[in-house]
């Protein structure tokens, strides 16, 4: 049913249309698969763990060394929370 000779014509054809990667193509192919076949050791898992915690408790101090140097703690904080209310004439003071 079906032209054997068509299918060979088309092989040959399409021969030249085929890739065929050089040696160096080819061991960075190789290189890629067995990177991802293989399982990782303890010290790259540890890595891997590593670094962003590092980076985040860096983030962390950084963020609150900012905080700390914001806060103004040369104001006087009893006159600060001192509220004066007046009624009737008379002043009152209410504070801590």
């Amino acid at each position: 049913m079906t032209d054997d000779k068509f299918f060979e014509r088309l092989r040959a054809g399409a021969g030249a249309l085929r890739h065929e990667p050089d040696e160096i193509t080819l061991a960075r192919i190789r290189a890629r698969i067995r990177e991802r076949v293989e399982r990782p050791t303890v010290m790259q898992i540890l890595a891997a763990w590593f670094r962003p915690l590092a980076a985040t408790l860096t983030a962390v101090a950084i963020a609150a060394a900012i905080g700390a140097a914001a806060i103004d703690t040369s104001t006087d904080t009893s006159l600060a929370d001192t509220v004066e209310i007046t009624m009737a004439g008379d002043t009152y003071r209410v504070g801590d």
